[in-house]
């Protein structure tokens, strides 16, 4: 679903370029470069959380830097400030019907095979509680 939100979001020339011209560090990147990847990631992952909640699924953040530790060498995640990015992308998204069309048609396409029932999103599906 990661990929299809980023190929659902590049232009003509953007998709004949590899990971579609978007900045990617490998893992172990600092904190600096943390940030910037999740600057970029907004609304891939506001598109990746709409198209796993057609599916009826969970949606987990990705922070892609599995190395990123804190001083006391745990596991830090997704910032508050990223959480909260793409849960407002999401709303936007949601109540601005802004969504790029290949994503609208794959939205639906989802929901009328995951959830048929189900005619269209609900913004109350996206909250922080469910970022996980």
């Amino acid at each position: 679903m990661h990929e299809v939100s980023h190929w659902c979001i590049a232009g003509v020339e953007r998709r004949k370029l590899i990971d579609f011209g978007y900045w990617y560090e490998p893992d172990g990147r600092s904190e600096a470069q943390q940030r910037t990847f999740e600057k970029v990631e907004i609304k891939p992952q506001a598109l990746e959380w709409l198209f796993t909640e057609a599916c009826g699924v969970i949606f987990r953040l990705s922070v892609d830097n599995l190395e990123q530790t804190s001083q006391n060498q745990q596991f830090v995640g997704a910032s508050e400030s990223f959480k909260r990015a793409v849960l407002e992308q999401a709303w936007y998204y949601l109540e601005s019907g802004d969504v790029p069309k290949r994503a609208a048609i794959f939205i639906e396409a989802l929901l009328g095979h995951f959830r048929p029932e189900q005619r269209k999103l609900e913004k109350t599906a996206f909250s922080m509680s469910v970022l996980v």
